[in-house]
């Protein structure tokens, strides 16, 4: 051997040798991601929790996946790569009253009302990251400290800050905290892994989680003991060959269908102890569920019997359902999926549809599981001639399974989401139990009464028609008119949106304008706002009005009279719709107005 080729061989001997000590030694002397977030305030190591950091290096691709989702980000400390609103200083006027929302020295602040002037408050936490996001300060309290929501968000879609009072589901407030709440003992159990609230005595508390946002451990459990095994080769590569799965970190897709859905149920589905002593516990040391666990062992859903708390309101829960029990806010999606056939009577579980590390982080879904594939990869034998089902042409609407089976009657922030209890749309049980109608939220010109007797027609007569409307409007009307005049605020919210939607049909656009029109001068900022938007969808309305609607600021309380009777008046002086003398006979209208209900839903955020 050459001594030149000898030299080279010694070398890289050498460095094969030396590599495992050169690593060691650089793993040594290296800051530790994992040691540098477990000691970050808000943190713990309690329970065997680790942290995602020390998950990184083995599961390098699901890491990826997950640091992509809206579930990391759920919570965050307020920084200029997570803060999303703009802190530009231009002042946010609320029913007589402002804040300014400014930064100084790269951190974030409000100036907002106070009992004497104003005051300025630091912003510390950020909450959310998809649609708006909220603000919350530190503020001492007795020994301790908490967080306190600040009374604006930034709505990220529009680009826009929005008073707390103009997004849930209330009437026009000028108590600008009326929606002021704790993170402490409200946000910290559905939007942070392994919650533990540490109430104090004088309300004060000492609070931390595992993670800020929802990690790796929100859905595995624990990961210490599995962390500590896997760091033997040796076990690593025996699971590797062997094909076995390791049974010291829970996988909800590999769990039994309970299991399963539990890993998403523990924040996708609101719920109280499943004994009401533990309480104290869970505002100690957090839930007892743990991932691998079936959450009914531990939790009791909400539901529209179970009783509240003694100091509430007595609709508190109630008012969060349909009549009939149907879920219809968002965070109810566990109630749905556990009563719907497809999981009593199949095998369903939310993996069936979402994918944690997979699809459009926005749903956490596959672009193919929006349409039927989700549902046909079960049913298929009606997925091999949809029309044939349906009795509507294969290309609409009305073949579309979640539009029918899963419609949009649930309200979520200034949007309506997919009622996750998978049903057979019934025009007599939606009208005598106050709820919306999937084939009149598309068919908006329509009534309860045609719609029975088209699923008469259709499918025979296990469909009846109805005796009664529950909101009192006559049964002959519009189902969406009559909603928008005389329902709830969710019924009302639900129709205004379906107005705006792809694939709506209508026989008399007029009437829906002008209803559209009257809806801009509800009591309520959140109907309003999606009127506003559906109205400025109609292509067939003249540019200026749509223009005029779109530019209007919903939440100008003191504007909406004059807005809704201004629109009326354009449709009527420019002959654009013919607008239904019920709308314009003012004793007739304020007859209909009247049988809308005014109670204020808690949507528990």
């Amino acid at each position: 051997m050459s001594t030149g080729r000898a030299q080279r061989v010694f070398l890289l001997l050498a460095l094969f040798l030396t590599a495992p000590l050169t690593v060691g030694l650089c793993l040594s002397f290296a800051p530790d991601p994992e040691a540098i977030a477990a000691a970050k305030p808000l943190i713990h190591r309690e329970e065997g929790n680790v942290g995602s950091e020390t998950c990184r290096p083995c599961h390098l691709e699901q890491h990826a996946s997950w640091k992509k989702t809206y579930h990391r980000t759920m919570t965050q400390r307020a920084h200029p790569e997570t803060v999303v609103g703009a802190f530009d200083g231009q002042t946010v006027r609320y029913m007589g009253k402002e804040a300014r929302p400014f930064q100084r020295d790269g951190r974030f602040y409000m100036t907002i009302p106070a009992e004497e002037g104003s005051r300025e408050a630091e912003v510390v936490l950020a909450v959310g990251s998809r649609r708006y996001q909220q603000y919350f300060e530190q503020v001492a309290v007795a020994d301790g400290h908490i967080y306190r929501r600040l009374p604006v968000l930034w709505h990220i879609g529009w680009e826009r800050w929005l008073h707390m009072n103009t997004v849930f589901l209330g009437p026009d407030d000028a108590d600008w905290d009326a929606h002021a709440t704790r993170w402490n003992d409200n946000c910290i159990f559905c939007h942070n892994t392994a919650p533990r609230p540490g109430i104090e005595q004088g309300y004060a508390f000492d609070s931390h989680v595992a993670e800020l946002g929802i990690a790796c451990e929100s859905c595995h459990g624990p990961g210490e003991a599995h962390v500590a095994a896997q760091r033997n080769p040796g076990t690593r590569y025996g699971y590797h060959l062997s094909g076995e799965v390791a049974d010291d970190i829970v996988n909800p897709e590999r769990q039994d269908q309970a299991e399963a859905v539990s890993a998403c149920g523990q924040c996708h589905g609101q719920r109280v102890p499943i004994e009401d002593e533990l309480i104290v516990d869970w505002m100690h040391t957090g839930p007892t569920y743990r991932s691998g666990d079936d959450l009914l062992d531990h939790v009791r859903p909400v539901t529209r019997d179970l009783p509240p708390p003694k100091t509430a309101r007595q609709d508190l829960f109630s008012q969060r359902f349909w009549s009939d029990g149907t879920p219809r806010l968002s965070a109810y999606e566990f109630q749905g999926v556990i009563e719907s056939p497809c999981y009593k009577q199949g095998p369903m579980t939310c993996g069936w549809c979402h994918s944690m590390h997979g699809g459009d982080p926005k749903g956490m879904i596959y672009e193919s599981m929006r349409g039927n594939r989700a549902c046909v990869q079960c049913h298929q034998d009606i997925g091999a001639d949809v029309a044939g089902h349906t009795m509507h042409a294969a290309d609409s609407s009305g073949s579309q399974c979640l539009d029918c089976h899963m419609p949009k009657i649930v309200y979520g922030i200034l949007e309506t989401h997919r009622s996750h209890l998978i049903e057979v749309p019934d025009p007599a049980r939606d009208a005598e139990q106050g709820r919306p109608n999937a084939c009149t939220m598309c068919h908006l010109n329509r009534s309860p009464l045609w719609a029975a007797e088209e699923m008469q027609r259709l499918w025979g007569d296990a469909y009846r028609r109805p005796g009664y409307r529950q909101d009192k409007a006559p049964l002959e009307m519009s189902d969406a008119v009559a909603s928008l005049l005389t329902g709830d605020p969710v019924q009302r919210a639900v129709y205004a949106s379906a107005a705006g939607r792809a694939g709506r049909k209508l026989e008399d656009p007029g009437q829906i304008h002008a209803t559209l029109a009257v809806t801009l001068g509800d009591g309520w900022p959140s109907v309003r706002s999606f009127a506003q938007r559906s109205l400025a969808t109609y292509d067939d309305l003249p540019t200026e009005l749509r223009e005029t609607v779109a530019e209007w600021d919903h939440t100008l309380a003191e504007e909406r009279g004059a807005m809704a009777r201004a629109i009326l008046d354009y449709l009527n002086r420019q002959g654009v719709s013919e607008v239904p003398t019920y709308l314009t006979d003012d004793q007739r209208l304020l007859a209909l107005l009247e049988l809308q209900e005014g109670r204020i839903i808690s949507i528990g955020e």
